[in-house]
């Protein structure tokens, strides 16, 4: 995803492997800065909708680095709770300019095991 299309931009990507109706992992969460070298930073989070319609989200993870060629890998993030959880999506915000934030997100990943 890059939501600015045509300036500075940012990636989030991720493998989204549900476990049961109240788990989710996903997979190598990185977010990566695509600049011109504009020193502004790039930020990316995952949202979840619950099978009674409330939605959450996890907390924001930047790429601070610079336009690096690789992005700042998190890991895998497991989400888990007790309501089933029946969509995912992840959302990549790029600061466009210092306090003015664009928005994106990627396709929705349904929960088989809902």
């Amino acid at each position: 995803m890059n939501p600015t299309r045509g300036h500075g931009g940012g990636s989030v990507r991720s493998t989204v492997d549900f476990a049961s109706r109240t788990k989710v992992v996903f997979r190598n969460f990185t977010v990566r800065d695509l600049c011109p070298g504009d020193n502004l930073p790039v930020r990316a989070r995952f949202w979840w909708k619950h099978t009674d319609g409330t939605t959450g989200h996890s907390a924001w993870k930047w790429d601070r680095n610079g336009c690096g060629d690789h992005g700042t890998n998190f890991g895998n993030i497991t989400r888990t709770g007790s309501k089933s959880i029946s969509k995912v999506y992840l959302q990549v915000a790029v600061n466009f300019r210092p306090g003015q934030w664009v928005y994106d997100i990627s396709p929705i990943r349904d929960n088989q095991y809902t």
